[in-house]
């Protein structure tokens, strides 16, 4: 079955051609690889990733702030709300229980001796509030039980004496000057309803994030994030002051609720709570607060990792993000210009509506608050859109698409290994193919080979095997040269590896084995060299022309230089079944297509052979 003499011809015949080709195969090989591993390649693409990327950033960042800019300026209105209600109900609660205690004090018999009521024997009839849970007037309550027990005996005194009953007469009228005042109803109420409006507003918290999200929980992440970007702006307690001291800032004052009360008690509330002036204290208080949470949330090793995550297809990576340089002092100031801007067109453009609603251009007030509403969503997207949100569908995507593409193994892979470097082997297969076969029968030599004691299956046999070790050998040439290069070159933003190299080298010898067997086979039914060479030939290079053709309307070419109809060439060469995306990508769609290609050339080789054998030779 195998000729080592005919094999040694073969290698003779043919080992310079092949000794070129390989030597030329891994020459461009090596300066295609070295070339555009060079950096510019890889800083074309970093370049349009990173200005995508720090612009996506960005944008999410200023989206997020304004998110919280409005959860903070609604949650302070919220707050004044809950106050204001809670303050005037626990004043109205007081007021009504100090008046039942100080009936209860005029109605109690007199002292003797000085006629003020003697609260400390009946301190057991004192009031007691109806509402046990309410702070006020169980504080209230306690206040007066201590003030009656404190009040003078007269059995402490030596009343037969002049001196004693005056010093006695004189101590009940200081104890009866120390009666809790009406301003303790004030005092309790505003701590009170400050307790009340805080665990009120966690509440409310809660109905917002349910809003975004059905299955929300106290403790779900929207939850937190909304109640804290409200309880920093308030700080309530000043519970968050390590938000801004952690940072170097300025704690901000306690949240104003002495103008609440001022307010309430001079019945005025509903218009100072609408004024320009509260208003505005909402407005420069979320601006500050909302930014800082941001900030601290943005400046968390986790809230990093996810945001890091989300842009793992441009290949982000920690250190690649940290150089956009989005530390907390830039954040917040990055938050707080965005508000501030967000709020100034915010008010420009309602103010032109209202103007309109006043000039009777909406039918309702529904109609109104609904044209609000839309301009405020509108003007929210205006503050945030990001660069690619601007631009035509097809040029942001083609841009994304840039930003995102592996260029380095586009030259490698697809460039190289697919059409570059299968020009000159495809070559060498069609000259050795057929001076392997139908040249040797063309001028008669193989007569001479059939004359000895070699039989036809053997020369077929030998014939092939020298084929296919001589592409497998300049196929292991290239793979090594392949190693050789990557170690040599300097490239991050790459899925490119040896396993990736090693791959695409067996696809190659894949399409070679395929198209040799092609050649081979058309050398074998052919006994006029010009046949076989025009017909094997001719259609392995129309293999190559078609798949450089279709390279431009495949996937692989960026939207923006992709023509489409070019990709029906994919489907006339049998050299579309190398996938290179496949490859690169670590699918296995690669596996069956690879075997197909192996099939194809075996099936090939196995059908000319069988066609030499029988056939009729003209020697």
């Amino acid at each position: 079955m195998f000729s080592k003499s005919l094999f040694k011809q073969s290698c003779k015949a043919n080992g310079l051609m092949w000794g070129i080709v390989t030597l030329m195969v891994c020459f461009m090989l090596s300066c295609v690889m070295v070339i555009s591993g060079g950096g510019s390649t890889e800083s074309v693409a970093t370049g349009v990733t990173d200005t995508i990327v720090d612009n996506e950033i960005k944008c999410s960042l200023k989206e997020r702030a304004i998110t919280y800019y409005n959860y903070s300026n609604d949650g302070e209105a919220q707050f004044d709300n809950y106050y204001v209600n809670d303050f005037s109900s626990d004043v109205s609660e007081g007021t009504v229980y100090y008046q039942a205690v100080g009936a209860w004090v005029v109605s109690l018999k007199e002292e003797s001796l000085t006629g003020i009521p003697d609260c400390y024997n009946n301190v057991s009839s004192i009031p007691t509030p109806v509402d046990n849970t309410s702070t006020v007037t169980t504080s209230l309550y306690s206040d007066f039980v201590k003030w009656c027990k404190s009040e003078p005996q007269a059995s402490s005194y030596d009343l037969t004496t002049l001196e004693g009953q005056k010093s006695y007469s004189s101590d009940l009228s200081t104890w009866q000057n120390t009666m809790p005042s009406t301003t303790l109803i004030g005092t309790y109420s505003a701590t009170s309803a400050y307790i009340s409006a805080t665990t009120k507003l966690s509440e409310y918290c809660l109905t917002l994030a349910q809003k975004e999200d059905s299955t929300a929980t106290s403790e779900s992440t929207i939850t937190k994030e909304i109640s804290g970007t409200i309880f920093v702006s308030i700080n309530p307690g000043n519970s968050f002051d390590n938000y801004y001291t952690e940072h170097n800032l300025d704690v901000p004052s306690d949240y104003d609720v002495t103008s609440l009360v001022t307010h309430t008690l001079s019945g005025d509330i509903t218009t100072y709570l609408g004024s320009e002036e509260r208003i505005s204290y909402y407005q420069d208080r979320a601006t500050n607060g909302s930014a800082v949470f941001l900030a601290y949330l943005f400046s968390n090793k986790e809230a990093k990792q996810t945001m890091i995550d989300a842009l793992s297809n441009y290949g982000i990576t920690e250190e690649r993000y940290e150089s956009y340089g989005y530390d907390f002092d830039t954040i917040n100031h990055l938050a707080q210009s965005t508000n501030v801007g967000y709020q100034s067109q915010i008010d420009y453009e309602l103010s032109l509506i209202y103007k309109d609603y006043v000039d009777g251009k909406y039918a309702s007030i529904d109609e109104y608050n609904k044209a609000v509403e839309a301009k405020k969503i509108e003007v929210k997207k205006d503050s945030s859109s990001s660069f690619l949100s601007n631009l035509p569908t097809e040029v942001s995507e083609a841009l994304e698409e840039v930003g995102q593409m592996d260029v380095y193994s586009l030259i490698v892979g697809s460039v190289y290994f697919k059409m570059a470097g299968l020009l000159l082997p495809i070559i060498y297969i069609i000259m050795a193919a057929n001076n392997l076969i139908s040249t040797q029968v063309d001028s008669g030599s193989m007569a001479y080979v059939l004359s000895t004691s070699v039989k036809r299956s053997t020369v077929t046999f030998t014939q092939a095997s020298y084929l296919v070790i001589s592409l497998l050998a300049m196929s292991l040439c290239t793979m090594i040269t392949s190693f050789i290069c990557f170690a040599n070159v300097k490239i991050t933003n790459t899925d490119m590896s040896y396993a990736t190299l090693a791959l695409m080298s067996l696809g190659q010898f894949a399409v070679l084995f395929a198209i040799a067997g092609f050649n081979f086979m058309t050398s074998c039914i052919f006994d006029r060299q010009k046949n076989s060479m025009s017909i094997g030939g001719g259609l392995s290079i129309f293999f190559l022309v078609a798949t450089m053709l279709g390279l431009f309307g495949s996937e692989q070419i960026p939207s923006v230089v992709r023509f489409d109809s070019l990709n029906y060439f994919n489907y006339v060469t049998i050299i579309s079944l190398f996938d290179i995306t496949s490859i690169v990508n670590g699918t296995t769609d690669f596996i069956y297509k690879m075997v197909i290609l192996f099939a194809v050339g075996i099936i090939c080789f196995v059908s000319g052979s069988l066609v030499f054998k029988n056939k009729d030779l003209p020697l």
